[in-house]
Order: C-alpha cells, then structure tokens, then sequence
C-alpha cells in the first residue's frame, strides 16, 4: 500500500512541469529589482527556449520559495567564484527557464 501511495505521489509531482538537468559554468548573475534573479550560462542548452537563454529564479514560480531562491542565489555565487560548475534543474516549457533547484559538487 505505501508502495501504491508512494508511486502515485511520484507521478503527478514529476508532472507538475517539465523538467531537465542543466550543468555548466555560470556566465553570468543578474539580480533583479523585485529580488529575484537571473543565470547565465557559458554554454546554455537548447532546451531553455527563451532567446536570451536566461534561467530565472522567481519566488512563486515551479514551487520556488524566498528561502530556496537565496539558497540558489548562494550557489551560483560559490559556483561563479570557485569556477565550480552549477547544475539546475529547469521547466523546459516555460519561456522564462523558471529554476526549480540546484546543486554544486565539490
């Protein structure tokens, strides 16, 4: 039965967007007015359909929370100064590459 819920609960979280991996350099990070902020990468995939290939991470957006955006803002920071490469996870059919996670691995 935990089986039968666990599963269930695996698919309609994975369905919420579509996501997919992205790791790179960090390019770029621009912090917006509102607080929220924008990635860029040095080799940005295909898969971000915006023109600007700009990941944004917005509070509110793919679950994003204000705690969870200044973790992110932290490592794209550590990323960008130790050239450590960032990998997020994004929601490919979204015109804004809304970020949703992210890790660095030492």
């Amino acid at each position: 039965m935990k089986y039968l819920v666990g599963l269930v609960f695996s698919l309609f979280s994975s369905s919420a967007f579509a996501g997919v991996w992205h790791i790179d350099s960090v390019n770029s990070i621009y912090p917006l007015a509102n607080g929220d902020f924008v990635v860029t990468f040095k080799n940005p995939p295909d898969s971000c359909i915006n023109e600007s290939k700009y990941f944004y991470v917005k509070v509110g957006s793919n679950s994003m929370t204000q705690e969870g955006s200044e973790k992110i803002y932290s490592l794209a920071m550590t990323a960008a100064t130790t050239g450590k490469k960032l990998k997020v996870y994004f929601d490919e059919t979204s015109s804004l590459c809304h970020v949703n996670r992210a890790q660095v691995s030492f």
